[in-house]
């Protein structure tokens, strides 16, 4: 009773200093003075009886071991101090590769292993194929409607099989290759411009995958010139990141959510989502208005369409293309049977949220950590340009179709996902219904986190894990990897062996395309120009610390020297 009695009293004490409009009115209101505390201190009670509720539950079920929670906040001081995928690899340690926390009022199971993965994504994926409800995601997503964050039903299935069919397809990869081609010129050309001074690796490398991405979805760059960084679209784009992965009050302690208004957090996301929202308004009018006006055009040069048809059959399947935005807004209108049903326009603008989250952040992320990884290993560094300057030749640039030939800058691109995954921990899965891994129990509605850095440094299947090695994923070196696929049930290594991109049905769809476009930005950074550090500097002195959020950047831009090659 006394520490409800200082609760009571601090938060109080808060009410009548805070400066916000609201709780100044209340200040003069005896009415405001009473019903705030007694809020708290109702909030206080219903989180009590909720923990001590769990509890009694909790212990007819043989929980997976972990740290012991403290009341009312669970295990959350325990991910203090450091970034959280690092901190639940030590927890997992010492309570092992299946671990149970308390975060708040959620009850969670982490998998730190390639065997407690395996067992969530492929051997009961089906047990644990819906997202936890989150308040930004879901917010940034419409109330759920896309691909990423939905609940699993009929729904998500249908729209599943749209994204897999039309959207990633190959046909529809290949098609947007001349999209890379044209921004990875760009910004081998704006490098070479400014060769005198530093080029931050981080900030173009941000600016060449949002321009890929804005073009795939509404054929249109960022900004005419291409500086991104000015373009009031990247500030409003970072910040949807950081908000979709930092810590909120009403996720954790749902009775505490009004919280989350008082630290202005909450209008904050809402300005945010109507800034988004309205970029998304804009370009589809504007589309459709485009639309009605070609489609008057064609309407009125009927015949000479029709005379030019046998003319331009080798152009037909390029014609017949569109951009993402195309796609979804053909389906406001037009029954997909493979669908079932016309998508709202909430369902278009979601499903475009999904490009934005997934396209332009990761890629550059990994772009970020390839160049750290092989500025600190020069002669890494050297094996790779070596062979990109081989196959491209005098050609002046690395052209895609020339992929294949270059196995070792492969490598490159799984090693730095394997140690420097862009989400360290993988979207939230969550249990339709209660069930066993590796005999311990788990409670229907846990959500079940999977840690893919520690999986990714696990010494039981890398050999010095901690070291940059590409050629553990060549023909030569490929034992310890194929170890790790054979454990996740992919029969040998690569990026299957520790699920960068996720596994089973949540898998992402946008992978292949992706890698496309990490592929070609860094083999031709490697083809056009030798790369060294600003003067005074040493490759030691490089740093790996990381910064958390819905992709694991790192904590300090990448600066370097470029010289034409």
């Amino acid at each position: 009773m006394e520490a409800l009695q200082l609760l009571m009293k601090e938060f109080s004490s808060s009410a009548l200093t805070c400066e916000s409009p609201a709780i100044a009115a209340g200040r003069h209101s005896s009415f405001g003075q009473v019903i705030f505390p007694l809020l708290i201190v109702l909030g206080y009670l219903l989180v009590l009886w909720r923990s001590s509720y769990c509890r009694r539950k909790q212990s007819v079920f043989q929980l997976p071991p972990g740290p012991k929670p403290l009341p009312i906040i669970g295990n959350l001081h325990e991910l203090l101090g450091e970034t959280i995928h690092a901190a639940l690899r030590r927890l997992s340690k010492e309570h092992g590769p299946l671990m149970h926390l308390k975060l708040g009022q959620n009850s969670a199971v982490i998998a730190s292993s390639v065997e407690t993965a395996s067992e969530i994504l492929r051997t009961q994926d089906s047990v644990f194929c819906t997202r936890p409800r989150l308040f930004a995601v879901n917010y940034f997503t419409y109330n759920g409607r896309d691909i990423g964050a939905s609940p699993y039903g009929d729904r998500w299935r249908k729209l599943r099989r749209f994204a897999t069919a039309e959207m990633f397809c190959p046909k529809k990869v290949k098609f947007f290759s001349f999209i890379r081609r044209e921004e990875v010129d760009v910004l081998v050309s704006s490098i070479k411009k400014n060769a005198s001074n530093a080029i931050n690796i981080s900030e173009v490398g941000l600016c060449l995958f949002n321009n890929i991405t804005f073009r795939e979805i509404f054929s249109k760059r960022v900004s005419a010139d291409g500086d991104c960084v000015s373009s009031p679209h990247h500030g409003l784009i970072m910040d949807m990141m950081i908000m979709m992965a930092e810590f909120n009050v009403g996720d954790y302690f749902p009775a505490f959510r009004w919280l989350d208004f008082l630290s202005g957090w909450r209008f904050k996301l809402y300005r945010r989502f109507r800034e988004m929202d309205r970029i998304f308004v804009e370009a589809i009018e504007q589309r459709m208005l485009a639309t009605r006006q070609n489609s008057n055009i064609n309407n009125n040069n009927n015949n000479n369409n029709n005379n030019n048809n046998n003319n331009n059959n080798n152009d037909e399947e390029e014609v017949a293309e569109g951009d993402f935005l195309d796609e979804v807004l053909k389906r406001e209108v037009e029954l997909d049977p493979s669908i079932g049903f016309l998508f709202s326009r909430k369902q278009s603008k979601a499903l475009l949220m999904d490009m934005f989250s997934g396209g332009s952040d990761t890629s550059s992320v990994a772009l970020e950590w390839a160049m750290t990884e092989l500025m600190k290993n020069p002669e890494t560094m050297k094996k790779a340009q070596d062979e990109v300057r081989r196959v491209a030749g005098d050609d002046g640039k690395v052209e895609e179709r020339k992929m294949e030939q270059l196995p070792y800058l492969k490598m490159v691109i799984k090693e730095t996902l394997r140690l420097h995954p862009p989400t360290t921990l993988l979207a939230p899965h969550a249990c339709l219904k209660d069930t066993k891994i590796h005999g311990y129990d788990v409670p229907a509605k846990t959500m079940a986190i999977i840690n893919v850095w520690a999986i990714g440094r696990d010494p039981k299947y890398w050999d010095q894990p901690e070291a940059f090695r590409p050629e553990r994923f060549g023909e030569a070196g490929e034992e310890n990897s194929v170890k790790a696929g054979n454990a996740a049930g992919g029969g040998g290594g690569g990026i299957g062996s520790m699920p960068a991109f996720g596994l089973g049905r949540r898998m992402c769809p946008g992978m292949t395309l992706g890698l496309a476009s990490i592929q070609l930005a860094l083999a031709n950074l490697l083809y056009s120009f030798n790369w060294n550090l600003p003067a005074g500097m040493t490759a030691e002195e490089i740093g790996r610390e990381e910064r958390f959020g819905l992709s694991t950047r790192k904590k300090m831009p990448l600066l370097l020297m470029a010289t034409p090659a």
